[in-house]
């Protein structure tokens, strides 16, 4: 940990030397999905924990989305990977879309969730399996909110240039305390590639700096 990091449940990591941190894994209250050789997921400080490839990629916060009560995978992943998910105890649902990459298009935490009109279609599928109300929004003129945002259940750090409209609509959504605009890796606005995030702990990538991890320090931890 770094002596710029604001609290002891942020800390920084690369997977494999790539600062996109975000598409390697997904983190939820009570699991964490990774894929081969991920080392850092100590900091959200669930009790389950599978390794696994997804859609036979490495790219596992790419493809996977989800909150405590499910994690969403696309219908491109292989019969080993679900075995895999099985075997590890998670709850998990194949969602039929031909848009795989959940994870870009789906920002949730276990009280809402905001989702790609691409995927208007499984609205009420991924209500449903979620167990939580759900919403269509983009953010900054982007598609998809999974990309352009970090959340938890207090906050969510949001697209450099989303505006007040769609952050309130997320913040009601997701029914959160603090919503913010912010960065990471240096000036990324597509601050979902750069991090992960639950109620236990964040990782941001190496090359996210001190004043980026405050911001997500102070919208996203709470100090109570």
């Amino acid at each position: 940990m770094n002596g710029d990091d604001f609290c002891l449940n942020i800390e920084r990591y690369d997977y494999l030397g790539n600062t996109n941190t975000g598409f390697y894994a997904t983190a939820t209250n009570n699991a964490v999905v990774v894929p081969p050789k991920f080392k850092a997921y100590d900091v959200f400080e669930t009790e389950k924990v599978v390794e696994t490839y997804i859609a036979r990629t490495r790219l596992v916060g790419l493809f996977t989305a989800g909150n405590s009560n499910c994690i969403l995978v696309p219908d491109t992943v292989t019969s080993r990977e679900k075995a895999k998910l099985e075997e590890s105890g998670i709850d998990f649902h194949v969602l039929d879309t031909k848009n795989t990459a959940l994870g870009n298009m789906i920002l949730a935490n276990d009280k809402g969730a905001v989702i790609s009109e691409n995927l208007e279609a499984s609205k009420q599928e991924i209500e449903e399996v979620l167990d939580v109300p759900v919403g269509i929004v983009e953010i900054a003129g982007v598609t998809n909110p999974g990309v352009c945002g970090l959340a938890n259940s207090k906050g969510a750090v949001l697209h450099r240039e989303a505006s007040e409209e769609e952050a309130k609509k997320i913040k009601d959504v997701l029914e959160l305390e603090d919503v913010d605009i912010g960065t990471t890796n240096g000036g990324s606005p597509f601050v979902g590639a750069g991090a992960i995030a639950n109620d236990q702990g964040i990782l941001v990538s190496e090359n996210t700096t001190g004043p980026e991890v405050g911001r997500i320090d102070r919208t996203l931890v709470d100090r109570d």
